[in-house]
């Protein structure tokens, strides 16, 4: 049972690992990612370095996206919202590197595996299936994303990230506004869950499931085989006349 309770501890990290979104480390941030730092606009802590590389890893993902949407899709209400998240993504890209560079934070160069995930996903797609996903995907995103960024401007007491914040929570609000508006986001598009620290994510793929069933079950088979090789010595003991207390 110890060895099946292992197993399944490792199995959970597992999943959380690989399915993390922005919230994971982020390649060339190094301690950046846990230290606070003075400046001359107030502390810099950890919260606040995460919403500038949020922004940033968002852009990256969400705009070219953007883009592909608003110049294939045939359906007026997406292609005309996908055009306005494509330059609004610029625009607010823009604000967000003058902000990091004003208080020495080196953002990202791309987005995350996730995040190029769902990009491919949507560019594999076509038709109402690309906007269906599009809308869905898009709209997760930032769900999760506007808790993160309207907690930093609620809480932050650096006055550039304040101001970056306030005008990232505008333009994610918007958008939600906007992506909901074709009326493609569903249920769990809108779902959103407050209690977790990780960004929206998609359900285990069948490979996941499979992966993780193997595992249990290799356990489970170690588990009763260690019992099984117990027994015997235990049975081969007694036969010896060993006294056993």
């Amino acid at each position: 049972m110890l060895a099946v309770a292992v197993m399944l501890g490792a199995l959970s990290s597992c999943g959380i690992s690989a399915t993390s979104g922005w919230n994971g480390d982020v390649p060339g941030l190094g301690e950046q990612k846990r230290t606070n730092f003075e400046s001359p606009f107030g502390p810099l802590y950890p919260a606040d370095i995460a919403v500038l590389v949020a922004v940033s890893q968002a852009g990256y993902w969400e705009a070219p996206t953007s883009e592909l949407v608003a110049r294939e899709s045939t359906n007026p209400k997406v292609k005309a919202v996908a055009a306005q998240l494509s330059r609004e993504h610029h625009a607010l890209n823009m604000y967000n590197e003058a902000a990091a560079a004003r208080v020495h934070v080196q953002l990202p160069l791309s987005a995350t595996p996730q995040q190029e995930g769902w990009r491919k996903q949507i560019e594999a797609a076509t038709g109402d299936e690309r906007d269906r996903l599009y809308v869905q995907l898009t709209r997760a995103a930032h769900g999760s994303v506007y808790m993160k960024v309207a907690t930093v401007r609620a809480t932050t007491q650096n006055d550039i990230v304040r101001s970056l914040a306030e005008v990232a929570t505008e333009y994610v609000s918007r958008h939600m506004g906007l992506l909901e508006s074709t009326g493609l986001a569903n249920l769990d598009s809108l779902a959103v869950h407050s209690g977790t620290d990780a960004e929206y994510q998609p359900t285990p793929s069948p490979a996941e499931w499979v992966f993780g069933a193997g595992l249990a079950l290799a356990a489970a088979i170690g588990t009763l085989l260690v019992i099984r090789l117990a027994s015997r010595q235990i049975e081969e003991v007694t036969e010896d006349g060993v006294a056993i207390e």
